[in-house]
């Protein structure tokens, strides 16, 4: 060192040990002499910290490497030099030399241009030859935007000292240490200049002096006290009890704590009471259900007619094929009267009748031999007052029949035309198309259908329905509308379990419903004799009670979003989980039982530790908490990090993995712990300022397993880290990477729970949280689930750019013949079939940075386009883009959109991707850049398949993470009001 002008520069004290051009340690060894205690050192520790982005204690530890820092009295002036390599500051008095080194702390940062090896003090300021070096004032503030500390736990917080309420990429350090003159020794001291030097580098802001400043926002007071104790009189005022003896043991622990989430112990012991206060929910009421089975329901319908004579009899199951092949052979004998028994599928309806009863007319030879051009198959147009079904109701029945056409006599799926008539006499009419384009009708289906009411009393739903048709020569078919066994349990629920269950908690509080919920869970078992197959044509598959499981998860969401709606004129978002368990039971009756557990609503306590007591060796040992009503004490022990992670992909990576760092910032409602993945460019140091590291390098924050159900988001992220091993390090240089790998335990633990019997369903009861709560709703308000503090966590943590949030749709078709059809009435597009492998949303704000966000997505948007490009995933995008037109789009564009870039649909409209609150680019547009969600195939799915899923993630958030880091920041310093740091935001593109 050579200028003492650049003392606070890498020129001086500062170093960039991984050399990726930012401050990440410091260099200078104080040579304090024992009869020396200048409080104004920790004013100088305090700018030491506040310069760099991570830090370790090595002040006063001799280094040949480190610049050295030496005293020595002088008669004549105060003042320092650089002197051989060495900083020699020479003093009157230690007052004098304190007022020095305060000074040397608050020197501005951008000050003079010229080189100087000396800097004087003179009448109280500070001087280079004949020119003053400006320092910064003293600001006297109101302080409403530091950070608060209201407890002790507090005081080391996951995202540095103190805690805010709200995410910012500006953290201000305004802190008082005052200290009993008669505790005053070196050895505290240096501990005072370690504590002052953490504080202030987790900062982008700073306010001088730290010592004799009592407008400061934090004070920190030392006093004489018998026992050894650190206390919160008031909010942001701490006392550190204790003698000149054990006082520096005190502070050195106290120093170096770290928090709870880091493996630490500090704040744990708050954090540990509110996991001890959970208890298991009690059940509230439990039903049973039971019936006759509807193959024998359609029996006696049989039976009791009184002429069956030459009848052709036209019977619906919700059967599987060899169920009804078995029943129309023993119906045929134990009727001999009745001409033929046909015996159709009551669910997927269409669909059925055509690959049992039309196809194999199609494979006849002489058909084949005249050749077949094509086939139109004319559909009816959905009619029905006030029903929620689609139009296309009557198509989407057929799906994936084109495709299944293809694969059985080869005719391309383009061949197989639907036509959507008005007033068509019939359901469906089929026709083959000859060499000629001449038409043959091949047949003609009437399906029966049932009136239920929908769940919110404005709408009617009309399903397939099982039946008995008795058919005649020259007679009026008589059609019984017998109901399916899934109907009437349909029924039963809606009619007495969910009016029992709404009696029961008609008591509710406020907020019920909204941010906790109104009962746990409602977990609803049923066994049923119906189809479960899954067909060879994409991930497509036959199942009537996966139907049933989503109608019941679904439609009982809507029935308390409905409650809610009448009793407070905003729906009950939040009403408990929907757990519903199907269990396939061939030709028996058909059975359920629901059981309801309680929850136990109690207000959430406001703990806060008052005091800390230390042990002789300084050690924490117990801390105090209060909720104002009563005191109790916990022991400090530390956080262990958890061996075990519940799900298994992360639980290796984890295990196998030593680079990044790994935090806990909370525990999930049902308890587990949720670990976050942070990954910048390792200093070496011990203490880290991530928010500092955010403004000097641009982050990202990618978010997966949000939805539990969504399967390929958390394994994508994992192979995102191991894919960028080999050049991660220059994407370190540029950005830091935080990842959050399954934001949703509890639903994971569901979901293991629900594929246990059948593995590929889509699950979206495992969708929400354990309780069934869209957690992200209750972001950043007081919630008892953990699960939704970590996202807002990270925000204030780390102040990200960008966020990604992966997510996924469904894999198969999604159906809810209770609910229209069509998937759920609450989503405003159709989710029906999957439109793409994967697709993404950008979201955006409402306001004067709506621009530069439309521009960001914009970028975004075409690097995800270039990385896809000619890649298998572009090619399955295309396929689904046709699947999604044919079935869907071309008939109802505003229900089923597109909206695209080269490759891939990228939708930014609401409808898509709606904003709330609690949504990071709607809560502080002013600095996040982008926000962007991708959604991939993946409700359930395995092997090569889920691969694609996860090479389809990778690639999109690659392409972010290139377009992140070709984006330039300019990090400028200002002196207004103090010191402080900042750079343009939100960040723009290019």
């Amino acid at each position: 060192m050579k200028n003492i002008l650049a003392l606070w520069s890498k020129e001086g004290l500062l170093r960039d040990k991984n050399g990726d051009g930012v401050v990440d340690s410091t260099s200078i060894y104080i040579n304090l002499p024992e009869h020396l205690v200048p409080e104004g050192l920790i004013d100088f520790c305090g700018r030491l910290g506040f310069e760099t982005t991570s830090l370790s204690f090595h002040f006063f530890e001799k280094s040949d490497k480190a610049i050295q820092m030496d005293f020595e009295h002088s008669e004549l002036f105060t003042a320092i030099r650089v002197e051989n390599q060495h900083l020699v500051v020479s003093y009157k008095d230690e007052i004098e030399l304190s007022t020095l080194l305060k000074l040397l702390a608050s020197m501005e940062p951008e000050l003079i241009t010229e080189k100087s090896s000396r800097i004087e003090l003179k009448d109280g300021r500070l001087y280079s030859g004949q020119t003053i070096i400006p320092t910064l004032a003293v600001r006297k503030d109101c302080h409403n935007t530091y950070p608060k500390i209201n407890s002790l736990a507090d005081f080391w917080s996951f995202s540095g000292i103190g805690k805010i309420s709200e995410a910012s990429p500006s953290k201000a350090f305004s802190m008082n240490i005052d200290v009993e003159d008669l505790l005053w020794t070196p050895e505290l001291l240096r501990e005072l200049c370690h504590l002052a030097a953490r504080g202030a580098m987790y900062s982008t802001k700073i306010e001088f002096p730290i010592t004799g400043n009592a407008d400061a926002a934090l004070q920190f007071q030392v006093t004489e006290g018998s026992n050894m104790m650190l206390e919160l009189p008031y909010p942001n005022t701490l006392r550190l009890a204790g003698n000149k003896t054990n006082l520096p043991a005190a502070i050195y622990h106290l120093a170096r704590a770290k928090h709870w989430s880091e493996g630490g112990e500090f704040g744990y012991w708050e954090q540990e009471h509110k996991l001890s206060q959970k208890t298991e929910p009690s059940l509230l009421f439990e039903m049973n259900w039971t019936d006759e089975w509807e193959a024998d329901r359609a029996f006696e319908v049989l039976a009791n007619e009184k002429d069956l004579e030459g009848a052709n009899i036209e019977i619906y199951l919700s059967e599987p094929l060899e169920v009804r092949k078995a029943l129309e052979k023993e119906w045929q004998l134990h009727f001999p009267q009745i001409k033929s028994i046909t015996i159709r599928s009551a669910f997927k309806t269409g669909f059925h009748w055509f690959i049992e009863e039309v196809l194999p007319e199609f494979i006849d030879s002489e058909i084949q031999d005249e050749g077949i051009q094509g086939i139109e198959i004319k559909v009816q147009k959905q009619a029905g007052k006030n029903a929620l079904e689609l139009p296309i109701r009557w198509i989407q029945e057929l799906y994936p029949l084109d495709k299944y056409i293809e694969k059985e006599i080869g005719l391309k799926a383009e061949l197989v035309q639907y036509a959507l008539e008005d007033g068509l006499e019939h359901t469906y009419e089929v026709y083959r198309i000859g060499k000629l384009g001449e038409k043959y009708l091949m047949g003609y289906l009437d399906v029966p259908v049932s009136k239920l009411p929908y769940v919110d009393e404005k709408h009617s739903v009309y399903p397939s329905s099982s039946a008995v048709r008795i058919l005649k020569f020259g007679e009026e078919p008589i059609e019984h509308i017998v109901q399916s066994d899934r109907e009437r349990f349909y029924r039963f629920y809606m009619l007495e379990v969910l009016p029992s269950l709404r009696r029961e908690v008609s008591s509710y509080r406020p907020g019920q419903g909204h941010n906790r919920p109104l009962f746990d869970r409602i977990e609803i078992d049923v066994w049923m004799s119906e189809e479960e197959r899954k067909l060879s044509i994409d991930e497509e598959r036959v199942s009537s009670l996966e139907a049933l499981h989503e109608d019941l998860y679904f439609n009982t969401l809507d029935y308390f979003a409905h409650m809610g709606l009448e009793l407070e004129g905003k729906s009950f978002d939040a009403p408990g989980g929907v757990h519903p368990f199907m269990h396939v039971t061939y030709r028996e009756k058909p059975r359920a039982l629901i059981r309801v557990y309680s929850w136990e609503d109690k207000q959430i306590e406001q703990w806060t530790t008052t005091s800390i007591q230390f042990n002789r060796e300084g050690h924490f040992f117990k801390a105090i908490m209060t909720n104002g009503h009563e005191e109790i004490t916990r022991p400090v022990e530390a956080f262990e990090l958890p061996s075990q992670h519940i799900h298994k992909d992360v639980q290796d990576w984890i295990s196998h993995q030593s680079q990044y760092r790994i935090l806990y910032p909370d525990h999930s409602y049902r308890g587990h712990a949720i670990p976050v993945f942070e990954c910048f460019l390792d200093a070496g140091e011990e203490f880290y300022s991530t928010l500092k590291m955010s403004l000097f390098k641009k982050t990202i924050f990618i978010e997966a397993g949000h939805h539990a159900n969504e399967v390929s988001s958390t394994p994508a992220v994992l192979k995102l880290l191991e894919r960028a091993d080999g050049h991660f390090d220059h994407l370190l240089k540029d950005m830091n990477i935080v990842i959050l790998p399954l934001a949703n335990p509890d639903g994971y633990e569901l979901m293991l729970k629900l594929t246990e019997e059948h593995p590929e369903w889509k699950h979206h009861a495992a969708r929400y949280n354990a309780v069934g709560l869209e957690y992200s709703l209750v972001r950043f308000h007081e919630t008892v689930f953990g699960e939704a503090n970590i996202y807002p966590e990270i925000l204030r943590r780390w102040a990200p750019d960008i966020i990604i949030d992966d997510h996924g749709i469904p894999s198969h078709e999604w159906v809810q013949p209770f609910a229209g059809y069509n998937s759920p009435p609450r989503f405003p597009v159709s989710y029906f079939l999957p439109s793409a492998k994967i697709y993404g949303i950008g979201r955006l704000s409402k306001g004067e940075f709506r621009p530069t966000h439309e521009v960001n997505l914009d970028v975004i948007a075409n690097r995800i386009s270039h990385w896809i490009k000619g890649t298998k995933i572009e090619e399955e995008n295309q396929y689904w883009k046709e699947r999604f037109k044919k079935y869907g789009n071309q008939w109802l564009p505003k229900v089923f959109p597109i909206e695209e870039v080269p490759g891939i649909h990228f939708y930014r409209q609401s409808d898509v991707a709606p904003s709330y609150s609690t949504i990071g680019i709607t809560r502080y547009p002013e600095w996040i850049a982008a926000e962007v969600i991708s959604e991939a195939a993946d409700e359930t799915v395995y092997g090569e398949v889920l691969e694609s899923c996860i090479e389809a993630h990778i690639l999109f958030d690659l392409a972010i993470l290139e377009a992140l880091q070709k984006a330039e920041i300019d990090v400028e310093r200002h002196n207004k009001n103090g010191l402080g740091l900042e750079r343009r935001r939100p960040l723009r593109l290019s």
